[in-house]
């Protein structure tokens, strides 16, 4: 018999619910759903709303609030040949409110971390984030952006329809990636990638809609300029950051220090290319 818990939710007669399955209050699954708690357990906080035609699979946890539209599959087995799909693995963990469009996928952990989503995202209709990344807050995924397996986005990225992300990358706070972008590099904080493996400016809009101020702004300005046209080393600039001593300065030196795989290059003036 199914382990499941539920309090006052509107299940459909179609869904389909085996193993640990926990659900909160308010909940709402539409027809032909598929909750398969056998492998690991499924935990959904109250209000959710899984639309149609959504398949979830454990260990998967998720918060409050979450929409889930038809053709989404959550908790998966990692992409990878070498990969038992029978293994629970570290799971899925999703926290409140975000909304998960058509044909969006994100896979559960295979290492000692599970995958994570934040809060107040969007993913438009077949994104993807793979197993063992971590997502934060306010990050808005458009069509078909792919983010592969170990990569960390900070909180309010945007990530253009088709964007591509390789593994192990991390992407900086406020980054924005255009469409199509190939990023196979990480992207400091409040920059913006274009091409492949390249920056191109600072995401001067995103900023000031952050609410950000002029001073900081003018900061931030300044590094970019030290990072992508002072034609010195991204260790040298790190250096400088850090005698520096200021709090944004610093914020960039750890960004540089701490990737694996280099920051990118750029490839044009400041101020030419700012998101719209």
């Amino acid at each position: 018999m199914p382990a499941m818990t539920t309090a006052t939710s509107d299940i459909h007669s179609s869904t389909v619910i085996t193993g640990d399955v926990s659900l909160g209050n308010n909940v709402t699954i539409g027809p032909n759903c598929v909750l398969d708690g056998t492998i690991g357990s499924i935990v959904l906080g109250d209000g959710c709303r899984l639309v149609a035609n959504v398949y979830l699979t454990g260990p998967l946890q998720m918060g409050r609030g979450n929409t889930v539209w038809p053709s989404a599959a959550l908790g998966g087995p990692p992409q990878d040949v070498n990969y038992d799909p029978r293994s629970p693995g570290e799971g899925l963990i999703i926290g409140d409110d975000n909304i998960f469009r058509e044909g969006f996928s994100a896979h559960r952990a295979k290492t000692d971390a599970p995958t994570r989503i934040g809060h107040h995202n969007y993913c438009m209709a077949c994104s993807h984030v793979g197993h063992d990344s971590v997502l934060g807050d306010h990050i808005q995924l458009a069509n078909g952006v792919l983010v592969a397996g170990h990569v960390t986005v900070g909180d309010r990225v945007i990530m253009g329809g088709n964007a591509g992300v390789h593994q192990f990358c991390n992407i900086g706070k406020g980054a924005f990636l255009q469409g199509m972008a190939a990023v196979s590099m990480d992207v400091p904080p409040w920059c913006i990638a274009s091409g492949l493996a390249s920056v191109g400016g600072l995401n001067l809009i995103g900023m000031r809609r952050s609410g950000m101020d002029k001073e900081e702004i003018k900061r931030r300005r300044d590094v970019y300029k030290l990072m992508f046209r002072s034609n010195l080393s991204m260790a040298t600039v790190a250096e400088q950051l850090r005698r520096d001593g200021d709090v944004i300065g610093c914020e960039y030196a750890d960004f540089i220090e701490q990737s694996t795989r280099g920051v990118c290059k750029s490839t044009a003036r400041i101020g030419r290319r700012s998101q719209s």
